[in-house]
């Protein structure tokens, strides 16, 4: 992870990122966010599946497993109650959807490619910035937190909680164990750093 810390320093400093932490992410900008990350919301559950199904001992199953009921229950829903809150016109969705493809083409690339190995990685890589972004939103200034829109800081609550927080660390215990999993380390770098990368550009897909 220390090998990462520029590629997590530029994916956690882009313009969404840094709006949503100020508490000066427009609501049009905030529209579209909600539309693209929950469809990333389904690959992430595709890709924990991938780790469930490949995941041969209780210790390597059950957080990936708590991970992806958090997916399909917890986040789903969140997003199911704000669609007609937040609408986006059918052009702008499939503007920006286009647009934001590129991180799930990445991640998904990496797991057919890699497959367990590649799949915690790539999500290591995402959640860690999740974490690391939405923990500095939290305790940013009260100025900051009373201008974003209430249903921004559930989303940013949702990922300061002991459990997601747990998730990541249970992700990071499962990379360091690959071991002889993977032939080269590089590719645990270039997974994650590939991971990363897309991720500015997804986030930077919300701009009209």
């Amino acid at each position: 992870m220390a090998r990462q810390a520029g590629a997590l320093d530029a994916a956690c400093g882009c313009r969404f990122i840094r709006d949503a932490v100020g508490g000066t992410l427009s609501d049009d900008d905030f529209a579209r966010y909600l539309l693209i990350e929950e469809s990333f919301v389904l690959t992430a559950a595709r890709v924990l599946g991938r780790v469930v199904w490949d995941s041969t001992t209780w210790e390597t199953l059950l957080p990936s497993a708590r991970s992806l009921t958090n997916l399909v229950t917890d986040q789903r829903s969140y997003f199911g109650a704000l669609r007609d809150r937040w609408p986006v016109s059918e052009d702008e969705a499939t503007r920006t959807a286009a647009r934001a493809a590129v991180l799930s083409d990445v991640v998904l690339a990496q797991v057919r490619e890699g497959g367990r190995p590649a799949a915690v990685t790539g999500m290591l890589a995402a959640e860690t910035m999740y974490a690391r972004w939405c923990t500095a939103a939290a305790a940013a200034p009260q100025a900051a937190r009373s201008r974003r829109q209430p249903d921004l800081q559930a989303w940013i609550d949702l990922h300061t909680q002991p459990e997601f927080l747990g998730q990541v660390t249970a992700l990071e215990a499962d990379v360091d164990r690959l071991g002889e999993d993977v032939a080269d380390d590089g590719d645990l770098d270039r997974w994650f750093a590939g991971v990363l990368e897309a991720e500015i550009a997804f986030h930077d897909a919300v701009r009209s």
